[in-house]
Order: structure tokens, then C-alpha cells, then sequence
């Protein structure tokens, strides 16, 4: 019997055994009404009874309690006890109160899980980087060449350095490295965290191993951070109050990542891989974090922020302490809430370091062509992630479609159905099946593209680039020669339909000719895009032109992750075996 289907009894001793993960503030609604809200991991409660807010102020200072002495906790009379109970209750049901007395736990059984896992995970025995040897490894991973020339246009720049090795045997991504399938199996040292707040011994660990590295090299880190910073607000500026942008912090962070990435894949003296000094991938990693965070708020549609809503180091904490930030499946935060303070307080406030001269590094002189680098990444990112946004659009298209007529079973129509069903299903765990979200994320890429080149060293508005032109089919002979072309291919393999199930076919190519057309469009302005960065690192540009499938391997190094998308010319691949190609020309 479960611990809340008892009645609880006055007399009997409660528990608060994770008290410490209690955090709590006080809300004044827009309709007046004051609330206190307290924070229990990913949980939220709620009070909005003025005559309960006391209780909820002693609930948080308790770590056991005899049940019937929370009659007492009112600012006035005593509280009736079977309201006190029916409170009780609903805590115990929520696991936040227990019955049992807290005992030490070591490792949590999500961890002990963790660990099999990784145990049983395929590896890298030796150590896989991109440069020089990206069509190596890309045909290793997902069994398709990929020139250097074009690698930002498929794994984004701020993803880019995560398999790199520092100096200390590190992957620059720690434990989250993309793709998963470069991260080598590193002796990794985990600890319950015993932070108060959203992370106190929650079931995932915290690496301490990261967190002896950052702690050796902190005052270097948040040096360099200020140097970032003060080259970033040379092109931006911060709102009247000094607060940031939104979307100008994830564009920092950017910025910020992609100094170790630059020293790492330009082309003349590349530092290796395996000897990136431990501060700049102490600074990546703590960085990274806050780039989630503003990706998270970017993407957010409940109490939603634009590029350009304002955050403070103080938000910037609230939000990852409330909103469980501090959180992932493969381990908490590891930082200290006092270091993660002060980096919040470095990277938005400009709070200059204690105690220690500013260092004369080897890539100082690099700093501004970084910014650059980021600022050309971010654009990439908005390009191919708005891609994959209009391709969700076409699956709806074509799931509509296949919905309106029955087919026989194993028959064409059936077998794309049901294929389309499969992959819906994951568009629905990212909720790109919901039309105002897919709004709203294109919105947000279409400010973070034209907010990064403006940026840009050298940008004149003249010559600026308009998002949304990247998307515009060509509406020419190429585009409709191959959706008649689609059209024959499908007719074909399905036998030849008439009636319902031909304008279904017809429905079905003329969704995806579409899209089709849309990607042939975007490919001129993500090849020229690369192509800048190219330049920008020294590096030559491929011979030949990027492709849809180039763009696909994003998809394929998601294959097996929580995040795994679907790509739509797969579909027709696998169950018709059409292969559909385009190119910018």
C-alpha cells in the first residue's frame, strides 16, 4: 500500500528528506494575488490562500516533524486538522513528504543505470576529430563522405568542438558531446550533488571530474570571458538599463564557443587535437550551459521571450534553478552556486576579476575572427534548423493526405501511412506537429539570423540578406519538371492508381516537390554562408555544390538519441526507393 493511501495520523513523524532541494519566491500575479511558489526539483507548488502562506514559509524550514504540530504553523488560529491533513496527504502523494527517514544513498539507481549503459555503449577506442579527417570520420559514423569545407553547415558551430580532446584527455563537450558516437569512454569521477536548490542529491550525479578542472583554471576562464564580452558589445549594444537581450546572450555564448573552435579548425597551424589548453575548454563547457538556457527560453512558448525580451544575471539564476536547467539525464550542474554566480555576474554584468592580472594569451589576436565565426554559425544554425521547421510543415501535408483514403493492406498507400505515422511521432515529442510553435521557432531564427549579421565586421545594411528570401522556391522549369517527374516515379510504384488513391499519390509528390523546391532555395544561402566561413578560417571551399544530402547527415548523427529527427526523402527512399536529390543550381 502506498504511503499517501493512509490516512496520516497527528501523531506520526513526517520527513523532509530532500529539504534542501526546496527553493521558493514570492509572485505577484497580473490579477494583484500574491503567491508563494516553492520549487522542488521539477516540481512546482503553488499558494495562492493568503491564510496558507505561513505554512508553506514553515514547511520550508523543516526537515521532520510530528504531523499534527503543522496545525501551528498559521500566522493566527490554528489550522483545522483535517485541512492539515488533506495538505499532508497531497505531499505525500507527491513523494515531497515521506514516512520513512531519509538514509544516505551513495548512487541513485538512475545512475547505477547510467553506468550500465555507458558500459555497454560502443565507443571510440581512439580519439575522432574533424579536422583534418572529416570525410573519415563522417563515413565512420553514418557511412557518407563529407568534405571539411562543409561541416557548419551540418553540425553547428557551437556543436562542433564537442569530440576534441583538451590537453587534459577531456572531451571539450564532456558528457555532451555531439555526435554521441565520437565520445570516448573517459575515467569519470561522480559525486551526489550536495548543492541546496533544484540539483540537491537528485538522481543524476554531478562530474566532479569536470569540476576540478574548471575549479583549477576558474580565474583564467572568467578573463577570458570578459575579453569575449568586451569584443561582442564593440558590434552590440545592451538595452538603456543594461540589461541583455535574450537573444544577444545565446549570441555570445556562440561567440564564446567558438574560440576554442576556431583555433581548432582553421586552416594554417590548427591546434591539435589533444593539446587545447584546459581553459578553453573549462570556458567552452561553462559557457554551453548558458547557451541551453537561452535556447531553452528562445524556444519556450509559456511565458514566452523574444530575441529581444530582457535578462539579468539574477533571472538568468531564477530561471535555471525554477525551470530545472540545472538539470539533464546524464548529470546535474557540477558548479558551486557561488562560481556559477560569479560567472552569470562576469558574462552579463562585465564584473571585473579579483585578484589577478590579465593574462597575454597565444589567441588573443583571435578574438574578434571568433566572434566572427559565431555570428557566421548562428546564421548557418537559423538556415538549416528553419529547414528542418518547413520540412515538419510538409509532413503534416503529407500525413493529411494519406489519411483521407484507405488502401489494402501491405499496399503503397498503407506502407507510407503507417511509415509517416512512425515518424510523426517523433515530430510530436518535439512538438513541431503543433503549427504555432513551428511559427514561433521560425520567428525567433529569423532574428537571430538578421540580429548576427549585423554583427558582422564589415556589414553594411545594403547589403543585407533577408531570411525569409532563402525560402522562396525558384517557382522555375527545375522545380516543375521535377514534381511532374515525382509524380510519374510514385504513380509507378504504386501500380498506377486512379480515382482517390491517384490524387492522394498526386497530393503526396507535390508535398514533397515542394519542399523539394524550398531546399534547393536554402541551399544557395547556406553554401554561401559556408562558404564565408571558409574563408574566414583560410580553408579552401569544396569543388563541388552542397547538397540536400549533405544536410541530411544532421538527421543521421541524431540516429539513437533523445532528440533523433526524421527526414522526409527517407520516406521515399525506404519505401518506394525514389531517391530525391537537390542541389542550389
Amino acid at each position: 500500500m502506498s504511503q499517501e493511501a493512509v490516512p496520516v495520523d497527528p501523531h506520526e513523524t513526517l520527513y523532509l528528506p530532500m529539504r534542501r532541494r526546496f527553493s521558493s519566491e514570492y509572485v505577484t500575479t497580473p490579477e494583484g494575488t500574491r503567491e508563494l511558489r516553492i520549487f522542488f526539483g521539477i516540481k512546482e507548488i503553488t499558494i495562492d490562500e493568503p491564510d496558507l502562506l505561513s505554512f508553506g514559509e514553515a514547511l520550508l524550514k523543516q526537515d521532520q516533524f510530528m504531523a499534527g504540530s503543522a496545525t501551528t504553523w498559521s500566522a493566527g488560529e490554528p489550522y483545522p486538522w483535517e485541512r492539515v491533513r488533506e495538505l499532508l496527504e497531497a505531499l505525500l502523494s507527491e513523494d515531497i513528504l515521506s514516512r520513512e527517514a531519509p538514509s544516505a544513498s551513495p548512487e541513485s539507481d538512475q545512475h547505477e543505470r547510467f553506468l550500465a549503459e555507458e558500459a555497454r555503449r560502443d565507443a571510440p577506442t581512439e580519439p575522432l576529430w574533424w579536422n583534418p579527417d572529416c570525410p573519415q570520420v563522417m563515413e565512420r559514423l553514418v557511412g557518407e563522405p563529407l568534405e571539411l569545407g562543409f561541416i557548419e553547415a551540418v553540425v553547428p558551430v557551437h556543436r562542433v568542438a564537442h569530440p576534441a580532446l583538451d590537453a587534459e584527455g577531456r572531451h571539450i563537450g564532456e558528457m555532451n558531446v555531439f555526435p554521441d558516437a565520437m565520445r570516448m569512454k573517459l575515467p569519470t569521477e561522480w559525486r551526489a550533488c550536495p548543492y541546496p536548490g533544484s540539483r540537491y542529491r537528485d538522481d543524476a550525479m554531478m562530474n566532479l571530474t569536470a569540476l576540478r578542472a574548471m575549479t583549477r583554471h576558474w580565474k583564467p576562464v572568467l578573463q577570458e570571458t570578459l575579453a569575449i564580452r568586451a569584443e561582442f558589445l564593440r558590434r552590440y549594444s545592451l538595452l538603456p538599463d543594461g540589461s541583455w537581450r535574450v537573444g544577444d546572450l545565446h549570441a555570445v555564448c556562440c561567440a564564446v564557443l567558438a574560440l576554442p573552435t576556431l583555433l581548432l579548425m582553421r586552416a594554417n597551424a590548427p591546434v591539435a587535437n589533444g593539446a587545447l589548453d584546459p581553459v578553453l575548454s573549462s570556458l567552452f563547457r561553462v559557457t554551453d550551459g548558458v547557451r541551453m538556457v537561452m535556447s531553452y527560453l528562445l524556444a519556450r512558448t509559456e511565458q514566452p521571450m523574444t530575441y529581444d525580451s530582457p535578462i539579468t544575471a539574477a533571472e538568468l539564476y531564477r530561471v535555471s534553478e525554477h525551470e530545472n536547467q540545472f538539470l539533464s539525464s546524464r548529470g546535474v550542474c557540477a558548479g558551486p552556486p557561488h562560481m556559477v554566480e560569479e560567472f552569470f555576474a562576469t558574462l552579463l554584468d562585465g564584473k571585473p576579476v579579483e585578484g589577478a592580472a590579465t593574462p597575454d594569451t597565444a589567441w588573443a589576436a583571435e578574438i574578434p575572427t571568433a566572434v566572427d565565426y559565431g555570428l557566421l554559425g548562428l546564421q548557418l544554425y537559423a538556415l538549416q534548423s528553419t529547414l528542418w521547421i518547413r520540412m515538419c510543415r510538409t509532413y503534416e501535408r503529407v500525413r493529411t493526405a494519406l489519411l483521407e483514403v484507405e488502401d489494402e493492406p501491405g499496399g503503397v498507400l498503407g506502407r507510407l501511412r503507417e511509415r509517416v505515422e512512425l515518424d510523426w511521432q517523433l515530430l510530436q515529442l518535439s512538438g513541431m506537429d503543433q503549427p504555432p510553435l513551428r511559427e514561433w521557432g521560425e520567428a525567433r531564427r529569423i532574428e537571430m539570423y538578421e540580429r548576427a549579421q549585423q554583427g558582422m565586421r564589415g556589414f553594411r545594411e545594403d547589403t543585407r540578406l533577408r531570411f525569409q528570401d532563402a525560402f522562396i522556391p525558384a517557382g522555375d522549369d527545375v522545380d516543375e519538371t521535377a514534381r511532374l517527374r515525382l509524380r510519374e516515379l510514385i504513380h509507378s510504384r504504386a501500380g498506377a492508381p486512379s480515382g482517390a488513391r491517384g490524387d492522394v499519390l498526386d497530393a503526396v509528390a507535390d508535398a514533397i516537390a515542394g519542399f523539394l523546391a524550398i531546399e534547393r532555395s536554402a541551399l544557395h544561402a547556406l553554401e554561401e554562408t559556408q562558404r564565408q566561413v571558409n574563408a574566414l578560417l583560410q580553408r579552401p571551399h569544396p569543388a563541388r555544390k552542397l547538397s540536400v544530402v549533405d544536410l541530411s547527415l544532421n538527421h543521421r548523427l541524431r540516429t539513437g538519441t533523445i532528440r533523433a529527427l526524421p527526414y522526409l526523402l527517407d520516406v521515399l527512399r525506404d519505401e518506394l526507393g525514389i531517391t530525391a536529390q537537390a542541389f542550389e543550381n
